[in-house]
């Protein structure tokens, strides 16, 4: 057997110090896979072979589950040191996160002796601009709340809110209600109660006083006749009344497109073949690397996912002989599928040859059939570059400028602290994008162009600049088929566009308080 090398717990690609740094780079790791494996588990469960008690106890625990991997995300990347704003999705459609969260509080209250109902009001808006982790860790909390303090009582969650008037989610419950100084806490804006280990009673409620004041919502905790009362308010400004900004929820088309997966975990094979099948790629897939390189060497693939960690030889080790074929397959697009994200793994997939990563447990189909088109050279609706040549800014297809609401709401998600970090980081984030750019533009750099322009897509893409997103995506596919006569006439419209985004954030940055160095 080959010995693994680059990120490997024989061999890990810590900091070079051992220690912490390379601990967390392995428990990083497991935890992951180990999410990974319960998420595709449940997943791959029928629901529709199983009673409704079973039914209802997994699929609460598979909305549990997928929370669990957020959070866990969240707290290894930033233990880690890594920025995990971008990285995050800022979109949650009612209609999918209602059904999972009633199952998963259902089964809860039952297994306690009680009863949790879900009341929908009319006119509700089609989406909110927010993270699913934090909605679930503010509204989890409140119905755990709930339930603790009212057991065998039963427990509500009611939405509610016209256009015009933001959306109201009220949590109810049948207990003896909130203590006085709870509600002076949560009121005057201060924490709800001690932390650490002896923090008890409180510590939930605190969570999400903090969590709704972060996101520019608001929570009100009362008592009415039958019980406790807490009142979730979240602006217009968060909302998506008309569903226009859920499209990314739609799986793209992969039709035509051929995939090689390498992959040895069989939950994780079953999930990507439904899960590309749906998408109508044609993928082949291999368990180890050596049957990995044989298969390259004998069928023609559009692209690679290749595992990290498989036997025989690694994923690093499968790249590097890929990359040194010097013939077509050898420029084939390769994507690390991995567990390994954090920065120091980072830099040696990259190192080894891959083309990107797409980091495990999978959580949005759309996003990775999205990533797929991308590393693959494929527009999936965009306008080709010859649409930019002939037409620039006027080619069909491009939309807005920018998504003002979604720009808003983001700095309104933030808080106002929170602000004017975001701003300071876009400018920052940016004009590096913009000088390597121009450096690698004006000399040719394929390779540069193409970092520079994945990092350009994440950010104009979370900060709502829809056009600059479709340019940066368009320069981008160029690059990768290697277009070099036509870079610098494709790159004059996206850093356009890109220098007015950095002069928006600077005028924002400007009202916020934010002075940057001349």
């Amino acid at each position: 057997m080959a010995k693994r090398d680059g990120v490997k717990p024989d061999e890990p690609a810590g900091d070079g110090t051992g220690g912490v740094s390379d601990t967390l780079q392995l428990f990083s790791h497991d935890i992951r896979s180990a999410m990974s494996d319960v998420i595709g588990g449940l997943r791959l469960v029928d629901p529709d072979r199983l009673d409704p008690e079973a039914r209802l106890q997994i699929e609460r625990v598979r909305a549990a589950a997928e929370t669990l991997a957020g959070l866990v995300d969240g707290a290894l990347t930033a233990a880690a040191g890594d920025r995990l704003f971008f990285h995050e999705d800022r979109y949650l459609r009612l209609e999918h996160w209602l059904p999972a969260l009633s199952g998963r509080w259902s089964g809860r209250a039952r297994a306690g002796g009680g009863h949790f109902a879900l009341h929908c009001g009319a006119d509700l808006p089609a989406g909110v601009l927010m993270s699913q982790l934090v909605l679930d860790r503010i509204i989890g909390n409140l119905i755990s709340n709930a339930l603790i303090h009212a057991p065998g009582a039963p427990v509500s969650l009611s939405l509610s809110g016209a256009p015009g008037q933001g959306l109201t989610l009220l949590v109810r419950d049948g207990g003896p209600g909130f203590a006085q100084d709870m509600l002076d806490r949560v009121a005057g804006g201060t924490d709800a109660g001690p932390t650490g280990p002896t923090a008890g009673a409180g510590l939930g409620l605190r969570i999400a006083a903090g969590l709704s004041r972060d996101i520019g919502g608001s929570l009100q905790l009362g008592n009415h006749a039958g019980g406790g009362a807490a009142r979730l308010y979240l602006p217009e400004a968060l909302l998506d009344r008309d569903g226009s900004a859920s499209a990314a929820d739609l799986l793209p088309d992969l039709a035509g497109l051929r995939i090689l997966v390498a992959e040895d975990n069989l939950t994780n094979q079953t999930i990507l073949r439904q899960l590309l099948g749906r998408m109508g790629a044609q993928a082949a897939f291999v368990a180890d690397g050596v049957a990995a390189l044989d298969l390259i060497g004998q069928q023609d693939f559009d692209i690679a996912l290749i595992d990290i960690e498989m036997p025989r030889l690694s994923g690093l080790e499968v790249m590097r002989a890929v990359r040194a074929r010097g013939d077509a397959a050898g420029r084939m697009p390769m994507v690390a599928l991995t567990a390994y994200v954090l920065r120091d793994n980072r830099e040696a997939i990259y190192a080894a040859g891959a083309d990107g990563i797409i980091g495990k447990p999978i959580s949005s189909g759309a996003d990775f059939g999205l990533a797929i088109l991308r590393y693959a050279g494929r527009p999936s609706g965009l306008p080709e570059p010859e649409d930019v040549l002939a037409a620039g800014l006027g080619a069909a297809g491009f939309g807005r400028r920018l998504d003002r609401k979604r720009f808003d709401a983001l700095l309104a998600v933030a808080g106002p602290e929170g602000a004017r970090e975001l701003l300071q980081r876009l400018h920052e984030d940016l004009g590096a994008v913009r000088a390597t750019l121009d450096a690698a533009v004006a000399t040719g750099d394929i390779p540069e162009i193409r970092a520079q322009t994945h990092i350009l897509i994440a950010l104009s893409g979370a900060v709502g600049a829809e056009r600059l997103h479709q340019l940066a995506e368009v320069l981008n596919i160029a690059a990768k088929r290697r277009r070099s006569g036509d870079l610098g006439a494709l790159y004059a419209p996206c850093r356009a566009d890109l220098g007015a985004l950095i002069d928006l954030v600077m005028a924002e940055a400007a009202k916020a308080g934010v002075r940057f160095e001349p």
